[in-house]
């Protein structure tokens, strides 16, 4: 899985694939920077479920569900989520630069399935 590959939606908020693409695309982009590269940022696809032009609202590329049954639309963190929150903040990467997930640290255990 990575970022822009579709979920099915109503499947579940535990996106571990969507982790792992994330640690090991940003993993790569930090030992190009460190071989010389001139990357200023990286920004992933996409924040929330959103209407996708050709599979509508049946896909899910977010780091947050939409409830689309919810009258008010309510949105729920998935694993990757957690993790990019705790990756911007520096929770999720080791004195080394490497990236990785510590079960302390990540909410597996909250993410639950979508009914």
């Amino acid at each position: 899985m990575w970022p822009g590959q579709q979920t099915k939606r109503n499947t579940t908020l535990n996106d571990t694939g969507r982790v792992k693409y994330l640690q090991g695309y940003i993993g790569a982009l930090l030992n190009a920077v460190r071989n010389g590269s001139n990357a200023k940022g990286y920004f992933t696809w996409s924040f929330l479920d959103v209407l996708e032009l050709l599979d509508g609202y049946g896909s899910c590329f977010g780091l947050y569900y939409v409830d689309l049954d919810d009258p008010d639309l309510k949105r729920y963190p998935k694993l990757s989520a957690h993790w990019y929150s705790g990756f911007l903040k520096g929770e999720n990467v080791s004195s080394d630069g490497a990236i990785g997930i510590e079960k302390n640290k990540t909410p597996v255990s909250s993410a639950r399935s979508i009914q």
